[in-house]
């Protein structure tokens, strides 16, 4: 049965802190909100019948609670700061998440969230967490009931404050149960060795959480390439502006090992949206930081691509998962089509990327087959949403016109061969990372090209396609700025080039896009092209 995917929405960075009441000088009696309980056997059959799709963890109870008419205020006499406490309860949650409909606090107020018995402590959130919205969204805390402290401090304006919505948790997604119940036995982890080439585009991948529903997401590079947070995903998906968005959820090994929700930012602005490709680009709230190694994915808009189509996604909420076909996706008018030979998307897969053979997005995931027998997977053209829907707006601010670039690591070294169209010959290559305070080599490998005497190296602030010479397409941009060039001749049919990478901060971040030409024989010939971007 050919299904559509899921739903999400919420997460968070934390400021130092700890709650007032873990002085000891605060009343123990809490007031408690119970609230009612929801039909958790009629939402299972549900789901059964639905075979899971789309994903769902949990029922969403609207709530209006605030300090101004629920729970208490009592007075810090250490500090004088008031503090407001209030006990959530919904009888037979595994979790419990938090959705604030206003959210708008004063300097030096410091809001958490924790279980009765404090085994976790979510903040202290700030003013920093506040939304152009003004919304906030928590992730889940285990157990049924929840408290909410918030500790004003002396001399502020009160909170603008109020709790518009609770999830009641009947899966424990938490507790990761989509590993044991949806797994279906052909579930992959990306760490193992099928996933080895794509340990840097899989740190572009996320889960999203919120409203009782899960999604995958990814972030996108921009010509800038400058770590502007955009993040795309499914439009069925629906609204994402509160989502909680996981970093690094993924087993460390090989149908092995733990994994982790704890990397999280909550929150995004809405940006475009498209149905009839079912794909929706958000910018986030928060830049990840340096700790969670994100990735910005490369994308493309050319239709011509070749095997393998790879996905990597969170099926059924699941740590994150590689799938691939050994085969070249083909396409529709609105959508990308693949039978995976690897692994297979289940609800929760919806709004995650298909890549090309050269790591570059073209699709976002939309539909499938949930069975280990059957694979077909559909994406929406991330190609025709770009097109009809101006992306280039946000993802081409610099005006290249390209028809795609490649991802972008703003914390480490990185290296990519890239080839424009694929004219080419793919001879050019880096020894290692472009560290900054190293001596980094590259090397050209002519062992084709018999009547090679000579190589030479250019290097450019922008990558260029479409221009075709006599001796190769030109794929860097001769009107950028100049940033290296070298010659070096050829022995055994190898020529290496060495660069002395100043160690200067100042470059951290910095991209280059270098070419290689051979001489030899009274001819040129051009090479694909190599992009780096510096880091210490």
């Amino acid at each position: 049965m050919l299904l559509a995917l899921p739903l999400g929405a919420h997460a968070q960075l934390r400021h130092p802190g700890d709650p007032a009441s873990n002085s000891g000088a605060l009343p123990n009696d809490i007031p408690l909100e119970l609230l009612p309980t929801p039909d958790v056997a009629a939402l299972l059959a549900e789901d059964e019948a639905a075979d899971q799709w789309p994903f769902r963890y949990g029922a969403t109870i609207a709530t209006e609670l605030s300090p101004g008419d629920r729970g208490r205020w009592d007075v810090l006499e250490a500090t004088g700061e008031l503090v407001w406490r209030l006990e959530i309860a919904s009888p037979g949650a595994l979790t419990l998440g938090v959705t604030f409909s206003r959210f708008d606090l004063p300097t030096g107020g410091r809001l958490f969230l924790y279980d009765p018995q404090k085994r976790e402590i979510l903040g202290a959130y700030t003013e920093a967490n506040e939304k152009p919205n003004g919304e906030f969204a928590v992730q889940p805390v285990p157990g049924d009931r929840i408290v909410v402290e918030y500790v004003h401090p002396r001399g502020a304006d009160l909170p603008d404050l109020s709790i518009g919505e609770v999830i009641h948790d009947y899966r424990n997604i938490l507790a990761h149960l989509g590993e044991a119940q949806f797994s279906g036995g052909c579930l992959v982890d990306i760490n193992c060795p099928v996933g080895a080439d794509y340990q840097d585009a899989k740190r572009g991948v996320v889960w999203l959480i919120g409203s009782g529903g899960g999604c995958s997401a990814f972030l996108l590079n921009n010509t800038a390439e400058d770590a502007t947070p955009f993040l795309m995903t499914a439009e069925h998906c629906g609204d994402m502006t509160n989502a909680v968005v996981i970093f690094d959820y993924e087993r460390t090994g090989c149908d092995t090992g733990s994994s982790s929700q704890s990397k999280s930012l909550s929150g995004a602005t809405f940006l475009r949206a498209s149905n009839p490709f079912d794909g929706q680009l958000y910018l986030l709230t928060q830049s990840p930081p340096a700790s969670y190694e994100p990735f910005y994915c490369g994308w493309t808009l050319d239709e011509s691509v070749e095997a393998p189509g790879v996905g990597i996604s969170h099926p059924s909420g699941n740590p994150k998962k590689i799938q691939k076909d050994n085969q070249a996706p083909t396409h529709s008018s609105s959508r990308w089509s693949v039978s995976f030979d690897v692994g297979i998307i289940q609800g929760g897969s919806s709004g995650s990327p298909l890549f090309d053979h050269r790591k570059r997005v073209i699709g976002i995931c939309s539909a499938g087959i949930s069975s280990c027998a059957s694979n077909l997977a559909l994406y929406g053209r991330f190609d025709r949403f770009y097109e009809t829907r101006d992306l280039d707006v946000f993802l081409d601010p610099l005006n290249w016109g390209l028809s795609g670039i490649d991802g972008y690591d703003p914390f480490s070294a990185y290296l990519i061969p890239f080839n424009g169209t694929g004219a080419n010959d793919e001879i050019f290559s880096g020894l290692a990372l472009p560290v900054l305070g190293t001596t980094w080599s590259t090397q050209v490998d002519t062992s084709s090209i018999p009547q090679a005497v000579a190589t030479a190296v250019f290097g450019y602030s922008a990558p260029f396609e479409g221009l075709f010479l006599s001796f190769g397409e030109l794929l860097f941009d001769p009107t950028s700025t100049p940033l290296v060039s070298s010659t070096s001749s050829v022995a055994g049919g190898l020529s290496q080039h060495d660069f002395a990478l100043p160690n200067s901060v100042s470059l951290v971040g910095n991209v280059g896009y270098l070419q290689a030409f051979v001489v030899g024989g009274g001819s040129l010939t051009a090479t694909n092209g190599l992009k780096a971007v510096l880091h210490l």
